[in-house]
């Protein structure tokens, strides 16, 4: 009957997403189709392009050789002249701002355009929920050491504009862009970096564990200054992933992220007690206990404005109000191909909405210009019949990879319900317990892919299509075999019963944070229960989800597993099933639960990838996704769709919006469809 109903529901709806969208299968295809930013033809491989083929690299500035690890070399003339926004001619004529030539480095980026060379002028309206949701911002407006490009694949320059590693992948040195500044004007240097180094990561009170870009292993690295625009990273293990941990390291969600490896230090050294004697005092007439409260307040560009940045938009007024702010960076350190000073779009503002079906009629009314986050997929039928009248369209995005849907299972739960989740019997019953057609079709619209939580097919840590599918089709029958092989006593109402005799009773956390997950959640119950496990729905906020997890009081929580594509740069504790276990690791066995030896082994063996080079890398991620599958460690339901993040609503007046790109939390969506060459076309 549950079916039938929803299916009924559904099948006008289900007609109009068949016409307007067909799921992509593999990304990079895509992208390579337009030459955008990297074209790479080498057989059986991604990223990796040998020397005598270096010509058909194109990236934005550099063109860099890769073999394992990318090597920096030349850099291309920088434009004979630069074009500005009329708003800085303005101030450059009335005295308040430098000329745009002195204004930018000696070597800027040149991002190529996907379309056409933009015009100047327009805000971007957003949406977006509330304080914490500062990801909306930095996800748009961000600036890292490298960047991913657009297929999501491909590293290119950035802040820095090329890099030297080692041959052991134990030195990397990185040029930064000589000239550049701060978005106040001041100089950007290796001083910055070195003050972030010496002054906030290495001060366990201000940085009680290093950040992913120093670490290796368990191990971890060191910063030196070569020049004003030259430092060199070294670690005491060989480091293949520095590219991709530089990339992931950026303002991020919080604004304050230790991982990122400069602060403007003539700003923020004002709050710092090293170097100025009075920072407590100051800490004191702002209503906080100390200066390490103070630093950390004034670190975070949310919370403070007047923090300089060097990405291409910076707030102007703190995350948290009704309307949030933010202006073009003057200093920014990017121009177009014919060398005009990105981004083309003045401004970007976010006005705040109570929950995202609000900022859905938003989107519907024409009052959002460009914006996948919080777009929810059940609306994508809603939006696509408003395109005309909204003056918009809706361009999907599918996922890197992984499951928009996935189970993740608190492997160091105490008590009956826990001892069933560590069997792996047990858990590979609930896997095929679950009819993942119909989730497809109900919940995403029948744009996903029935799979587990791997990487996508054409993606060089594909384990291959026999562990996509092992566990995926639906057989209640063989279900109930291999639950009543392992606990074959049920109580009156026939539900699993324990050894000792309690009921094995399974909550499922959820939120309505980014999709349908509760909707998930309540029909996962369905058919656990269908084969006699008693479960639950448990549908909370996003904040409790994570606080009542992270505290382990949930057997299950459904999240999206968006980082299966970045398997030793995105997985901090892979192998740690628990956030018991996790904790346990993080404190040296002070607090939290020890993992068994077999998850132990597991997180151990992971964290040798970084330092194996490419091959040798791939077919470790290869077999540690294959044993992932057999183990059922996480239970993935549908995937390759675009419900996270990838349903993209785009006013029809905003141009080089790109159809396609790289999806995924470590490509930090929509990063990759290179904002600063948006425009309006008005």
């Amino acid at each position: 009957m549950r079916k039938t109903l929803l299916f009924a529901l559904l099948t006008a709806a289900l007609a109009l997403v068949a016409a307007a969208c067909t799921p992509e299968t593999v990304i990079k295809e895509v992208v390579v189709e337009k030459e955008v930013i990297k074209e790479v033809e080498v057989p059986g491989e991604t990223v990796i392009v040998e020397k005598e083929v270096v010509k058909t690299v194109e990236i934005p500035v550099e063109r860099i050789v890769e073999k394992e690890v990318v090597k920096f070399i030349e850099v291309e003339k920088p434009p004979s002249q630069y074009g500005e926004a009329p708003q800085l001619t303005q101030r450059v004529q009335a005295g308040n701002l430098d000329p745009v030539e002195e204004r930018m480095p000696t070597q800027p980026m040149i991002i190529p355009v996907f379309g056409e060379i933009g015009k100047y002028g327009g805000t971007m309206r957003r949406f977006y929920l509330g304080p914490a949701d500062g990801c909306n911002f930095f996800r748009v407006s961000k600036a890292s050491l490298v960047r991913f490009s657009q297929d999501g694949f491909s590293l290119v320059p950035a802040v820095a504009r090329g890099w030297e590693p080692s041959e052991d992948g134990k030195e990397w040195i990185f040029h930064l862009r000589e000239g550049m500044r701060w978005s106040d004007g001041m100089p950007f240097t290796a001083d910055d970096v070195m003050f972030q180094y010496d002054s906030i990561l290495l001060n366990d009170d201000l940085t009680p564990r290093p950040p992913a870009i120093l670490k290796i292993a368990d191990e971890v690295g060191t910063v030196e200054k070569i020049d004003d625009y030259t430092i060199k990273y070294t670690y005491p293990l060989s480091n293949f992933l520095v590219l991709e941990a530089a990339a992931q390291a950026d303002e991020a969600c919080w604004g304050a992220s230790r991982n990122i490896p400069w602060a403007p230090a003539h700003y923020m050294q004002q709050f710092h007690i090293d170097f100025n004697a009075k920072a407590n005092e100051l800490a004191k007439e702002a209503g906080l206990e100390d200066w390490i409260q103070l630093y950390d307040d004034k670190n975070a560009h949310n919370n403070n404005p007047e923090k300089p940045g060097v990405s291409p938009w910076r707030l102007t007024t703190p995350l948290g109000g009704q309307l949030v702010t933010s202006e073009r960076n003057p200093y920014f350190w990017a121009v177009d191909p014919e060398g005009n000073q990105l981004p083309y779009v003045d401004a970007i503002t976010m006005a705040i909405v109570d929950n995202p079906s609000v900022g859905t009629l938003k989107a519907v009314a024409g009052e959002i210009d460009a914006q996948g986050r919080h777009i929810q997929l059940p609306d994508f039928v809603v939006l696509k019949e408003g395109e005309d009248k909204g003056g918009y369209h809706v361009v999907t995005w599918p996922s890197f990879g992984g499951t928009e849907v996935s189970l993740r299972l608190n492997l160091g739960i105490e008590g009956p319900t826990g001892d069933a989740l560590r069997n792996k019997t047990f858990r590979q019953a609930l896997s095929v317990a679950i009819d993942r057609d119909f989730i497809n079709e109900i919940d995403f619209l029948g744009l996903g892919t029935p799979r587990m939580d791997v990487p996508k097919n054409g993606h060089p840590d594909f384990p291959g299509v026999e562990w996509e599918q092992k566990f995926v089709p639906y057989d209640p029958d063989l279900a109930m075999q291999m639950l009543d092989s392992v606990y074959p006593n049920k109580d009156a109402e026939g539900f699993r019963l324990a050894p000792n005799g309690e009921r094995i009773n399974v909550v499922i956390g959820a939120t309505p944070a980014f999709g349908p997950w509760p909707d998930a959640a309540e029909q996962l119950a369905g058919f656990f229960e269908d084969v006699g496990v008693k479960s639950e729905a448990d549908i909370m906020t996003r904040s409790l989800l994570g606080t009542r997890f992270a505290n382990n009081e949930l057997p299950i929580q459904i999240w999206v597993e968006d980082r299966a594509g970045f398997l030793f740069s995105g997985f901090a504790n892979y192998g740690l099933f628990s956030p018991n276990y996790t904790l346990w690791i993080n404190t040296e066995g002070k607090e939290g639960v020890e993992p068994p030896p077999d998850l132990m082994a597991l997180y151990e063996l992971h964290s040798t990838g970084a330092t194996l080079p490419e091959a040798e890398r791939r077919a470790l991620a290869q077999r540690l996704w294959a044993e992932h599958v057999e183990n059922m460690y996480s239970i993935g339901t549908v995937g390759a769709s675009p419900m996270l993040q990838g349903v993209i609503v785009v006013k029809n007046e905003l141009k080089n919006f790109p159809e396609k790109a790289g999806n995924d939390w470590p490509l930090r969506t929509p990063n990759t469809g290179f904002p600063e060459q948006w425009f309006f076309d008005r």
